[in-house]
């Protein structure tokens, strides 16, 4: 794996923070959409190599509800279609 990323999630209580949060943290491109369809863009078009943790979950997870869902589910699809692409969530 190329690049790991770790990223906080302990003080996520929106989206729009979970969001800037992405921003803060990852290489994302300045056209970037700060939402699930631009961030799948970019981990299929960018993400060969990266290797995301997500951690400190728990509290993110209550707060986010469905969008947490949604993230995990998008980030589990686009690292199985992916040759070299690692998200892991812990709690």
């Amino acid at each position: 794996m190329g690049k790991v990323f770790y990223i906080d999630m302990s003080e996520v209580t929106t989206n729009e923070e979970f969001q800037e949060l992405l921003v803060k943290e990852l290489p994302l491109p300045d056209y970037y959409g700060k939402n699930l369809d631009a961030l799948n863009d970019v981990l299929t078009e960018m993400g060969n190599g990266w290797n995301i943790i997500f951690y400190n979950t728990k509290f993110a997870k209550k707060k986010l509800g469905k969008y947490y869902d949604a993230l995990k589910r998008l980030c589990t699809e686009v690292s199985e279609d992916s040759f070299n692409l690692k998200i892991r969530f812990f709690e």
